[in-house]
């Protein structure tokens, strides 16, 4: 191979990561550098440099392998694109408590973080766990460990988390009070593509589908991004759960296939109540 063809052929090379990067982050700035093999890539909380040269060897002697060996790549340069919190780089400002929400996830999910363990958590019901996450530019958000609240108690964290969430999902409520019937499948809620599992964590958003449904409520979280409700009653319970068990089967972020009951003090995983003395997991609800 000649030296114009080494470099037309790693010209290309960078130009196919830039693609693929560019479609994966449409928020940030993606440069090829074809004679440092290399990727710039800039945006809100980012400024990054990606080598490629040690991937490219590897697809050179392994061609066979070339296309696991870059989505391998693409995923290992997430954490590396995942915005910084201003004020969080070592200066002791940490996080803005306006940003601040309950995030909702499975127990299995946080497991796979090697720092969930500094996070800030409430159980919720069943195997999903709310944590004190923060919302960044570009539709992203990171768990927030409790070394950056500089200061601030956990109590003034969970303050301003609960004030937040409900701020997020505050025109909720006035929509399923103010409709005309409860739909036969119930309530579909999936307008937040990060957060909508939050809708958990605020006590009005539970009230208002109880006082629709006039009595307890089933809920369920099967995808990141959904959130289904209906009224509770033996007669609809299997179908929900059916009804659940494929959402999330087909989601593309799948959260928890469990179903809960909910009233207007608590919610607990549906079934269980005859199983065990009722937990009352949400006792920030009794207010």
């Amino acid at each position: 191979m000649t030296p114009a063809d080494d470099l037309a052929d790693r010209a290309a090379f960078a130009e196919r990561l830039r693609v693929q990067l560019a479609a994966r982050h449409p928020n940030l700035q993606v440069e090829a550098d074809p004679a440092r093999l290399a990727l710039r890539l800039r945006g809100p909380g980012v400024d990054v440099t990606l080598p490629l040269s040690p991937l490219h060897l590897e697809c050179v002697r392994q061609p066979g392998r070339t296309a696991a060996l870059v989505a391998g790549f693409v995923r290992a340069s997430e954490a590396r694109l995942t915005p910084r919190a201003p004020g969080s780089a070592g200066n002791g400002a940490g996080p803005a408590l306006g940003r601040l929400l309950w995030c909702v996830r499975a127990r299995d999910h946080l497991a796979d973080f090697s720092r969930a363990d500094e996070l800030l958590t409430v159980p919720v019901a069943a195997d999903l766990v709310a944590f004190v996450a923060e919302t960044l530019p570009g539709s992203y958000m990171r768990g927030v460990p409790r070394e950056e609240w500089s200061g601030m108690g956990d109590d003034e964290v969970r303050r301003a988390a609960d004030a937040n969430t409900a701020a997020r999902f505050a025109s909720l409520p006035g929509r399923i009070r103010a409709a005309g019937r409860v739909a036969r499948d119930g309530w579909r809620m999936g307008s937040d593509p990060l957060f909508q599992g939050s809708v958990l964590m605020v006590p009005e958003v539970m009230r208002a589908l109880v006082e629709k449904a006039g009595g307890e409520v089933l809920v369920a979280h099967p995808d990141r991004s959904l959130v289904l409700a209906i009224p509770a009653g033996a007669d609809r319970e299997e179908g929900f759960r059916r009804r659940v068990l494929r959402s999330w089967r087909e989601a593309m972020h799948p959260v928890s296939r469990a179903v809960l009951l909910a009233d207007c003090t608590r919610l607990e995983e549906s079934g269980t109540a005859t199983a065990r003395p009722r937990l009352g997991l949400m006792g920030w609800l009794r207010s």
